[in-house]
């Protein structure tokens, strides 16, 4: 099996000379002579790579983020080739090993979370690009005998102007490697920027287009077997014994065993396991499980609301500005666990031998799984060859912080030590846990005479995706709030008095981070909130907002946008009604207005609107397609739930946990604020504010406000 080199964090850029005349940039510092192993590329040495040059002037750009759909694969690549000065057609990519040379240098790991893999590699990634382009002109100088300043590049070629002549990168390729690289290149003004801020193809476009783009659940080995695992129906149970010797007799299962997590059905192909297991009867011990339903844990919740819980913001004179206030409101919102649901189910082939073990997965967080694998294993991390695949989804179950599949496939592997693919059926994922966490949110706030608002108190009851000093610590590091007051603490809003607390629960089922974290529920209760203040004080949402946004331009800009776009300040068609919603956060800005209606029970969302302020938007095209991903997201998210009777998941697959359907989608408009501030986060942006613009937008319909979700009883029909 092929050796993954142990390395060290990255300091400076080095170039080296690759076989075939190929040259080869990697950040990182010198090696010991026992780091310095080199693994074979397609013929070529690569010490720890970044951007590869060959001789046929392709240059491949190892990317350090997962791809999960967002477009990891094109815009990073479009950083380096920008400063590059690449011919963009000749830029090819490839996805990191599970190395900390590839670490995002915020998160110090190659965890694909957080919207923060642009904002935190957009200058780091341009400067490699710059370093580059900097030893090939070097490189072009020496061969012709002329200054350096005098050489221009463009489309991967270093020209000499006043002698006519030129060289491309590939055919420099082999010199420049010879040439020590700057460590502080110049980096280009935004304004001589010929890629970046251009709506360039997706690189992995064609791929996934016409079916040749390898997935996780692509990935076949000759004589690979099938596993399917049986797990507890409730959190936390114990297996007490199955029926191993039926399930050993069935056609096609070669073996059945025992593992941390449940019973695997070993097999010859994915059917044969799926029935077997089906045989396994299974007894459990529940002494030990979490045994309660949905309505037992929002009682539970709701008595916290009456008490104070831990404060993650405070500012100002809350409990004074309520004493004082004219007018106080309040309102309680529920909000259940769901399910990430990526369309391509958790799975992963693994080959163990005993002594070397390759993995081929589709994940967020490589690096980590790559640890927990030879963890299980118990062989150090460079007998480990773990292969980063292509994601079909993952939106935080990609990335958990126990590693689950990943080490299930691993007990499985110690056990078998023959080539294997661990599957996950959609039904197991949905009952599996790792679920965006159930929540109750109370808002109190307090209004003047002059109808602006005095203060706002948020308690919020919750599991917490990371509890403790370590992982809070690490989440604050990629700019998520683990605390659960993500939305509260940090409001847009010009409020005087402002306290945030919340409540942990502790418990058997398994919660995680899902796409906008504590945004997808604290957003919805805040931005509802917000319009019935605006209505106590007797003024349109838009424009009360508006008043509360003094301070900060980026949002103001983003809510004048919509609410122009929208042509908010004329009365709505006939029918109509819309709705209005706010958000920061991931260093970007986003407003949304939804227009629906009511047809008797059937609701029509018509339209969503949004205006997008995320600095520089690297690659337009992504960002809108991301903030379109996020609202179908955001809108499938108020139409779905995951429920509990007994400790039991009660919903199985798509047509007890729905999500929006392609016929049900509503026309889309996004508009990009122009912007030359650095790049933020829009893998999450677009998911919070839809769900409480159209609750907002129903409610001028029907006069009720909505505070629990899932916002419908029935399956949501849009036209």
């Amino acid at each position: 099996m092929t050796k993954v080199p142990p390395v060290s964090r990255r300091s400076f850029l080095k170039l080296s000379a690759a076989a075939g005349g190929g040259m080869l940039a990697a950040w990182h510092i010198p090696l010991t002579a026992a780091e310095n192993e080199r693994t074979a590329v397609d013929g070529a040495l690569q010490p720890n790579a970044f951007v590869r040059i060959t001789s046929d002037n392709r240059i491949t750009i190892i990317t350090t983020a997962a791809e999960i759909g967002q477009g990891t694969l094109t815009a990073l690549p479009m950083l380096v080739a920008e400063e590059l000065d690449a011919d963009w057609s000749l830029v090819q990519w490839e996805l990191a090993s599970p190395t900390r040379e590839y670490n995002n240098p915020k998160t110090f790991t190659q965890l694909t979370a957080g919207s923060v893999t642009i904002s935190s590699l957009y200058k780091q990634q341009r400067e490699a690009g710059a370093a580059v382009k900097e030893v090939l002109i070097k490189a072009a100088a020496r061969r012709w005998g002329v200054s350096a300043s005098s050489l221009e590049t463009e489309l991967s070629k270093v020209i000499d102007p006043r002698n006519k002549r030129s060289a491309t990168y590939g055919e420099l390729a082999a010199e420049a490697a010879r040439i020590s690289a700057p460590r502080s290149p110049t980096l280009k003004r935004p304004s001589e920027f010929t890629i970046i801020g251009k709506s360039k193809v997706r690189l992995d476009g064609a791929g996934k287009s016409n079916g040749s783009a390898k997935y996780g659940f692509d990935v076949y080995l000759p004589g690979m077997l099938t596993a399917v695992v049986k797990r507890a129906p409730k959190f936390g149970a114990r297996l007490i014994s199955f029926n191993a010797a039926d399930v050993k007799a069935s056609p096609g299962v070669v073996d059945v065993v025992e593992i941390p997590s449940g019973v695997a059905v070993i097999g010859t192909d994915f059917w044969s396991v799926y029935q077997g297991r089906e045989k396994l009867r299974p007894v459990w011990d529940f002494s030990e499980a979490a045994i309660f339903s949905s309505e037992d844990q929002y009682a539970r919740y709701d008595t916290l609301m009456d008490k104070p819980g831990t404060v993650r913001k405070n500012t100002g004179r809350v409990a004074l500005a309520q004493s004082r206030a004219d007018q106080k409101l309040e309102s309680t919102f529920r909000f259940p666990y769901l399910a990430h649901a990526p369309m391509e189910p958790l799975n992963v082939v693994i080959d163990y031998n005993g002594r070397d073990c390759e993995i081929w997965c589709g994940t967020q967080w490589p690096d980590a799984d790559h640890a927990a694998a030879a963890g299980v294993l118990g062989l150090p991390a460079r007998r480990v060859n773990f292969h980063t695949m292509l994601s079909g989804g993952g939106f935080g179950r990609r990335g958990t912080m126990d590693q689950d599949f990943v080490r299930e496939a691993a007990h499985l592997a110690k056990k078998v030590k023959k080539p294997l693919k661990l599957v996950w059926t959609r039904e197991d994922d949905i009952k599996g846990g790792y679920y965006r966490p159930s929540a109750v949110v109370r808002l109190t706030g307090t209004l003047n005479k002059r109808g602006e608002v005095t203060s706002i108190m948020g308690r919020i009851a919750s599991q917490s995706a990371a509890i403790g000093p370590l992982m809070e610590s690490f989440i604050a590091l990629i700019g998520e709030d683990a605390r659960t007051a993500q939305g509260i603490r940090d409001i847009p809003y010009d409020i005087p008095n402002l306290r945030a607390e919340v409540h942990y629960e502790k418990s058997e089922v398994p919660v995680n981070w899902m796409r906008s974290v504590a945004n997808s529920f604290n957003i919805f209760a805040l931005e509802t909130f917000i319009d019935e203040l605006a209505e106590a004080a007797g003024q349109d949402p838009y424009q009360f907002r508006r008043n509360m946004l003094a301070n900060n331009r980026r949002c103001r800009q983003v809510l004048d946008t919509v609410a122009e776009a929208a042509n908010w300040s004329s009365p709505a068609a006939a029918g109509m009604c819309r709705g209005i919603a706010l958000l920061n956060s991931y260093n970007s800005y986003i407003a949304q207005v939804v227009e629906a209606s009511l047809d008797g029970d059937q609701l029509n969302v018509h339209r969503v609107i949004s205006a997008v302020d995320c600095g520089i938007a690297v690659n337009p095209d992504l960002v809108k397609a991301q903030i379109e991903s996020g609202i179908v997201f955001g809108l499938s998210s108020a139409m779905g739930k995951i429920s509990f009777k007994d400790g039991e998941v009660r919903q199985n697959n798509f047509h007890d946990y729905p999500i929006l359907r392609i016929n049900q989608t509503p026309a889309i408009e996004t508009h990009i604020i122009d912007s030359d501030e650095n790049p933020g986060g829009v893998g999450e942006l677009g998911v919070p504010c839809v769900a409480p613009a159209l609750a907002n937008a129903m409610y001028q319909a029907t006069g009720e406000r909505i505070k629990s979700l899932p916002m419908f009883n029935q399956n949501l029909q849009i036209t």
